[in-house]
């Protein structure tokens, strides 16, 4: 076994977690590339909507290791809004700036829509303005956290208003609009948000990252994970094939499916990548490519955009192999660039 350093306390399934995450957070992106402009009823449309599908899970995934470790420190106010909420509004600010400059000087356009794209922030940069929402929520969720009834009662309500109303919701708006808005007034009536959107993938993570599986527990959750990836492919084919244009539906966070997914995916990663033995240099590599993830994030849609630029998209080839091969392409360059970004001191501290 070899010697143990200091980083050794980093959990390093979450290591790994980051690095197949982000891959398929570029995956996805190169996937919706041209997701609305082929027919659903073509092969290029399966493909596209196979993909997407298929790596719904990343965003979850990223917040979930966010709640595991966050959730988990004793962390002062001042401490979270002095560094980690001024740092991602760091961030923004700096790669919204560098996104809406690109839409000015390349695509000329109008003053007024790089204003807003500025504020608003590139298509991939709702991610940050989401993850500041959490970390202002930490020092209310941290004593729920504390106490595992409390957690429970929280995941229960989150499971209840943020997943299974609003999808029984959706299930019967196919049948009767009536009944689906009945449900969607019972939710509204309510006003019980506090355990709406991404808190129960917050807190979920740092429930499952400290709880033990037997084995009966490990296969049910890898069944279920089965069933919520079919349910994640096949139902927008259904759906989009009868209503004759793409349904997006079954692509949202907050559906079953998705959760039915990225929950048993953490938990195998918990389970069985935490790799006790791992050599000195393999667990140096994941720790590096673990920490340019971020940078990965940041820069990978100028990436695609500039290979769209010059005619290299998803439309090049098959693409059953277009969306793969560029993916390893587009995170290959943009894992280099993140490299290079966190090699200049300034930038690595302030902006990746």
């Amino acid at each position: 076994m070899p010697a143990e350093h200091s980083t050794r306390r980093r959990v390093i399934y979450f290591d790994i977690l980051r690095i197949v995450a982000i891959f398929f957070v570029v995956f996805v992106h190169l996937a919706a590339q041209h997701w609305a402009d082929v027919d659903v009823s073509s092969r290029a449309w399966f493909a596209f909507n196979l993909y997407c599908t298929t790596g719904k899970w990343s965003v979850p995934i990223f917040v979930m290791i966010s709640g595991a470790l966050f959730l988990g420190r004793d962390v002062s106010i001042s401490a979270i809004l002095k560094k980690n909420v001024a740092r991602i509004a760091t961030v923004f600010l700096f790669w919204s700036g560098c996104y809406a400059l690109v839409y000015l000087v390349f695509r000329h356009a109008p003053l007024a829509v790089v204003l807003s794209q500025f504020i608003t922030g590139h298509y991939h940069l709702w991610f940050l303005y989401m993850i500041v929402g959490l970390y202002l929520l930490i020092p209310l969720l941290r004593p729920i956290v504390q106490n595992e009834t409390l957690t429970r009662y929280f995941l229960l309500l989150a499971f209840i208003f943020t997943f299974l109303l609003p999808q029984l919701a959706l299930f019967l708006s196919f049948v009767s609009y009536q009944a689906s808005a009945v449900i969607h007034t019972v939710i509204m009536y309510s006003y019980c948000f506090f355990p709406l959107g991404f808190t129960a993938y917050f807190i979920g993570g740092y429930y499952l990252s400290r709880r033990d599986f037997s084995r009966r527990e490990e296969i049910t959750l890898y069944c279920i994970g089965v069933a919520g990836l079919l349910v994640s492919v096949f139902a927008p084919v259904a759906l989009s094939r009868a209503q004759g244009a793409p349904s997006d539906i079954f692509y949202t966070y907050n559906s079953l499916n998705v959760l039915c997914t990225s929950v048993p995916i953490f938990v195998f990663a918990k389970q069985h990548l935490n790799f006790p033995r791992m050599g000195e240099k393999a667990y140096t590599f994941l720790r590096k490519m673990s920490k340019y993830s971020f940078g990965v994030y940041l820069v990978h849609p100028m990436v695609i955009e500039l290979l769209q630029h010059f005619g290299i998209d998803t439309f090049s080839c098959n693409a059953f192999f277009s969306v793969p091969l560029l993916a390893v392409f587009v995170f290959a360059i943009s894992t280099a660039i993140s490299a290079l970004l966190n090699a200049i001191p300034v930038i690595k501290d302030h902006f990746v």
